[in-house]
């Protein structure tokens, strides 16, 4: 089994700690199938100043393949500033450079390598809405993170990359019922075969025209939350691949059922480490 993640890599802050560590939601998610001992990749542009050397280092320590990434000549590397408190954190602002390496424009030699892979992920943090059209014919799993922000659940976001979706994965900050059945209607009406949410501490919900799933937190005293989500989406999936997951699957009640629990113990396990890994 071989997955690629395309997108962002991100420096990741920690304001009041006066420390910094490798992100970003593509980069998270390579790092965490690779350490579930899946062949992974990660796509996506790199910046070429000092922090660009962070994510590269990082993607070699975890057996990360980035042989394709392009480097940005003069390209600086986003910083998402936190403070983090007692591993809750809370954002502060985001920080570009004076030349971010920014989104990748994806060629017909990048579009065939991608659909070499049994699986794709994608988030909203790609920034690369306008490209997912390039993938909707694609035969590889096709998993996209919507994350949680209200502005990337929109209609108008939705129809940019409602194609061909496999697995959608939410997050929201509270368990309400028609919060979550108008999203997932939004999405089952685009295509969207199986939707995730997840809400912390409160859980995890899975959605498909089959029923309603639950899926229980394993609950831990956090070093650091940060790629909790990451961690978890990464083996939903592989042990949802393992368990028959296939492109075009509506997940069943079994396979969801073993897939949020092992994936809720892999994120449990992250939440003792600081950083996204």
């Amino acid at each position: 089994m071989k997955c690629i993640c395309v997108g962002d890599n991100v420096i990741d802050y920690y304001r009041n700690l006066n420390q910094m560590y490798p992100g970003g939601n593509a980069v998270n998610v390579a790092v965490h199938l690779s350490k579930l001992g899946v062949e992974s990749t990660y796509l996506g542009n790199i910046g070429d100043d000092e922090m660009s050397n962070v994510i590269r280092k990082a993607l070699v320590d975890n057996n990360v393949n980035f042989d394709r990434c392009v480097t940005i000549k003069n390209g600086t590397t986003k910083h998402c500033v936190y403070d983090v408190v007692n591993g809750e954190r809370t954002f502060i602002e985001v920080r570009l450079g004076d030349n971010w390496s920014g989104a990748m424009t994806l060629s017909k030699q990048d579009i065939d390598y991608i659909n070499e892979y049994d699986a794709i992920f994608m988030s909203v943090n790609s920034k690369m809405q306008d490209e997912i059209i390039k993938l909707k014919d694609t035969k590889s799993l096709f998993i996209y993170d919507f994350g949680e922000k209200e502005k990337y659940h929109t209609d108008e976001y939705l129809n940019t990359v409602c194609f061909n979706i496999d697995l959608a994965m939410l997050s929201l900050q509270d368990d309400d019922p028609n919060t979550m059945r108008v999203l997932a209607d939004k999405l089952l009406k685009r295509n969207t075969k199986n939707i995730l949410f997840t809400i912390g501490k409160k859980g995890q919900y899975l959605y498909n025209k089959s029923g309603i799933y639950y899926g229980k937190s394993k609950l831990v005293d956090a070093i650091d939350t940060m790629g909790a989500g990451d961690s978890f989406l990464a083996a939903f999936v592989i042990e949802a691949i393992n368990k028959g997951f296939e492109k075009g699957i509506i997940l069943n009640k079994q396979i969801i059922e073993y897939a949020l629990d092992k994936a809720s113990d892999n994120a449990r396990k992250n939440c003792l480490v600081k950083g996204a890994f």
